[in-house]
């Protein structure tokens, strides 16, 4: 019981985190913030902010950190309810499912820009990866709401993990089709290349790490 009040304990202290860091973007990033919110349905964020050049983008570093933590709380829950376990039955299983998650996130992204770097079309693809990461970073708005609906809400578990993915996946897909109806040339003109990263950088990680989570935890 005082190891599950611990781990409980842990989440909590993580999601106010979560906050502490989407409160702290809204703060220095009005503006910027609430263009942000609108990606989900419509371009205007893309467009105003896709060809500004930083090396370091506070804005999206700081999502990005909160996506990463809500993706490792979700997986987390997620592999608890599935598997009908009632409690929190290792304090170290979340740093494992976070460490996964955040590395195979990480890498994907650098092998990303380093292959952007390479290709002709690099500016079409450096595009379409700032649509990926604003898709990404409202991703983990949601899914730091779906964690705050396990911790808090009586709603069934099973419930809040289906329409999770439902939501996540018509957000992801509209932005998607959103992307290809705008650069529809650009992508016809490289489409061999095009379907070869889709393959490469869409569809392989998160195969693997399907299989490292069959594996470590099956």
């Amino acid at each position: 019981m005082l190891r599950e009040y611990f781990t409980q304990d842990l989440y909590i202290s993580l999601l106010i985190g979560c906050l502490f860091l989407v409160v702290t973007v809204r703060q220095l990033f009005p503006t910027r913030f609430i263009d942000f919110l609108t990606v989900i349905w419509n371009d205007r964020y893309i467009k105003l902010y896709a060809k500004e050049r930083k090396k370091i983008d506070i804005f999206n570093g700081l999502l990005f950190l909160n996506f990463a933590i809500a993706t490792g709380i979700f997986i987390f829950h997620t592999y608890l309810t599935l598997n009908d376990s009632s409690t929190f039955e290792d304090n170290y299983l979340y740093l494992v499912l976070f460490c996964i998650t955040a590395i195979i996130l990480i890498l994907k992204t650098i092998v990303e820009r380093v292959i952007a770097y390479f290709f002709e079309f690099s500016e079409f693809i450096k595009v379409y990866l700032f649509q990926k990461s604003a898709q990404k970073n409202i991703s983990g708005l949601l899914l730091l709401l779906s964690n705050i609906l396990f911790l808090f809400s009586s709603l069934d578990k099973k419930l809040i993990i289906y329409s999770s993915l439902i939501v996540l996946s018509l957000v992801n897909i509209s932005g998607f089709i959103r992307f290809l109806r705008l650069y529809q040339k650009a992508i016809f003109s490289n489409f061999f290349y095009f379907l070869l990263y889709l393959c490469a950088l869409e569809i392989t990680p998160y195969v693997i790490l399907y299989k490292v989570f069959k594996d470590y935890f099956g």
